[in-house]
């Protein structure tokens, strides 16, 4: 799954310039990611509360329009590239090699009621 998720967001977390800018654009990628495994009609909703708790997060912050964005994109990426692929990932994180070079390690399941549980409960993506 690492391997995946690096081919599928590597762009999207090279945005950040530094160890934490990346983790917080991989949150991102991982949230998209378990929103594309969902039900079509379950998207939106899930969508919604991932930003309602950036917003928690994250108060006064006033880039959720592009986070909206960038996460539709991200879900219809994952779509695109890795239809058949549905599992929920459970964490993520990048371990730096040196200062341009890092290694993102995923723990996932098979398990779709993982993912039930992670979407009632406080989301750690958007830290």
């Amino acid at each position: 799954m690492s391997e995946l998720i690096g081919k599928y967001a590597s762009d999207y977390i090279n945005m950040g310039e530094s160890t934490v800018e990346r983790q917080s654009y991989l949150n991102g990628a991982c949230s998209a990611w378990n929103i594309a495994i969902l039900p079509e009609h379950l998207r939106e909703e899930a969508l919604s509360r991932n930003i309602e708790e950036y917003k928690k997060i994250n108060p006064g912050i006033d880039d959720t329009d592009n986070l909206a964005h960038d996460l539709r994109k991200l879900v219809q990426k994952k779509l695109q590239m890795f239809p058949g692929v549905k599992k929920v990932i459970i964490d993520a994180s990048i371990e730096p090699i040196s200062d341009t070079k890092y290694r993102i390690i995923v723990a996932s399941t098979d398990n779709p009621e993982q993912l039930k549980q992670m979407l009632t409960k406080s989301s750690k993506w958007h830290k």
